[in-house]
Order: C-alpha cells, then sequence, then structure tokens
C-alpha cells in the first residue's frame, strides 16, 4: 500500500529537482510524454508516502492543502534548504504540540511543513 500526492504542473523540471536535488528523495517511477500527455515522475518517501509529478502545460494554485513531513533534523533541512536558495514561508519555530517546523512552497505550489517531535508524543 501507499499514499500518494499527484500534482499536475506546469514547471516540471522544477519540482522534479526540488525533490531529487534538494530533498534527495528517490525516484521510484518515471515515463516520458506521449502525445498529449506530459512527463510524469514519482517519488518515494519512506515506505509508502509518493508525490507524483505529472507535466501540464498551465496548472492553477494549490488551495486548501499541505503536505506535513516528519524528517529526523529540520534544523539541518532548514540548512540545506538556505543554502539551496529555498525562500521559507514559515521560519523554523516550536509549535506548543510538540513540533519544531517550518514551511516551503515548493516549485509545483504545494506548501510542505516539515517538522520533527521535540516534545512527548
Amino acid at each position: 500500500m501507499e499514499l500518494r500526492i499527484v500534482r499536475y504542473t506546469d514547471r516540471f523540471d522544477d519540482a522534479c529537482a526540488f525533490y531529487a536535488t534538494v530533498l534527495g528523495w528517490p525516484v521510484t517511477r518515471e515515463w516520458p510524454a506521449a502525445g498529449e500527455h506530459g512527463r510524469g515522475r514519482i517519488f518515494g518517501y519512506g515506505d509508502v508516502g509518493r508525490v507524483e509529478l505529472i507535466e501540464v502545460r498551465e496548472t492553477g494554485p494549490v488551495a486548501g492543502l499541505f503536505l506535513s513531513i516528519e524528517v529526523d533534523d529540520v534544523a539541518a533541512l532548514a540548512g540545506r534548504l538556505a543554502a539551496a536558495g529555498i525562500a521559507l514561508l514559515r521560519g523554523l519555530a516550536d509549535q506548543p504540540w510538540g513540533h519544531r517546523n517550518l514551511a516551503v512552497l515548493d516549485p509545483a505550489g504545494i506548501e510542505l511543513v516539515f517538522f520533527q517531535w521535540v516534545g512527548t508524543h
């Protein structure tokens, strides 16, 4: 079983570079453009999480959705994002529910909230 978030994007190359190079997520599947259908690529996260990107000519904004992604060291990730020139939507902060987190917008327009547990859970 897997949980897959699928996003049509007109920034396919930028989004793929973000997931592969900046985040270091492995490609689990990809396919070339065929006819009217653009390229596609699936990135894996952990055992069951996947982000699938599908190339299209135009897309609208993403609304009412964000991905919450647990990481081992969110401060180290903040450093990697800064080194890659990725702007933060919300900087590193400790939350009352026990998370230390930060938020970015990926090139495909999906808000990503990265967190690690720092309190009891």
